[in-house]
């Protein structure tokens, strides 16, 4: 296993072009990743548990974020391997990436997924740790990612880019679970992958938009980002006003 040094050095302002060099180096592109997601996510919510008369929808039950999250990566895989002819195949040992790029490994992917209700992804607590045996069998955490976030049944948020092993930083709590990551790698070393999908996400993930506010515009019919942007209604306060010409800037220059 070959580990991977660090592209980024200098100045953080000069990341973005290191990230955009780094994803146009990558066999994938955005717009297949998209593609590809899109059709892992709806063939997800179409899988069925048992046979005959027991048979179940996944859509029926209440399934944890965590296992939504596995089931979509193991078919994103199945279908990057199929479009790619065995270019690409699911990782299937300890020490490779989720996804594995067969005729160069330096393009392996890890794909991290995340159900909160927010724009966030969490690796387990390993993740910010550095010991010996993240030195001997494990896979290296730096390199490629492919970041999703959901909520319920609907994709919010793509994004592609580069991820260190020293970006995680583990809960200070000894008993913690999880590592995040630092503002500066959202936004200098992850690039959102744009696409109407956005428009499916509800509002609360819009900023400033709490409890209170997300419940004034569902009495106004409007829970979802497409809903507030397309919205011709009279907004009851001038807040509510600011946030969605802040959301028609932030989406509709992105369609």
């Amino acid at each position: 296993m070959t580990r991977t040094g660090s592209p980024y050095r200098g100045d953080q302002k000069q990341w973005s072009n290191v990230t955009k060099r780094l994803i146009a180096e990558h066999p994938l592109d955005p717009d297949q990743i998209l593609e590809i997601a899109q059709t892992a996510w709806q063939h997800l919510w179409q899988t069925t548990i048992g046979t005959g008369k027991h048979r179940i929808r996944l859509s029926e039950l209440r399934v944890p974020a965590s296992v939504v999250g596995y089931f979509f990566e193991v078919l994103f895989a199945r279908e990057l391997e199929r479009r790619s002819d065995g270019q690409w195949r699911q990782g299937q040992t300890a020490d490779e990436k989720d996804l594995v790029y067969v005729p160069d490994p330096r393009y392996s992917t890890e794909v991290k997924t995340s159900g909160q209700l927010g724009d966030k992804v969490f690796g387990n607590r390993s993740y910010g740790q550095k010991t010996a045996d993240d030195l001997r069998g494990k896979k290296e955490k730096s390199g490629y990612y492919i970041t999703v976030n959901f909520y319920g049944r609907t994709l919010t948020l793509l994004r592609f880019g580069w991820i260190d092993a020293d970006d995680w930083n583990p809960q200070l709590a000894p008993t913690g679970q999880m590592a995040g990551l630092p503002d500066v790698v959202y936004r200098w070393k992850l690039v959102d992958i744009r696409g109407d999908y956005q428009l499916q996400a509800p509002v609360r993930l819009l900023p400033g938009v709490g409890p209170g506010r997300a419940e004034a515009l569902r009495q106004l019919g409007i829970a979802t980002v497409g809903e507030l942007i397309a919205a011709e209604v009279t907004m009851p306060t001038k807040t509510l006003v600011a946030i969605q010409d802040q959301a028609r800037r932030r989406f509709q220059s992105r369609r």
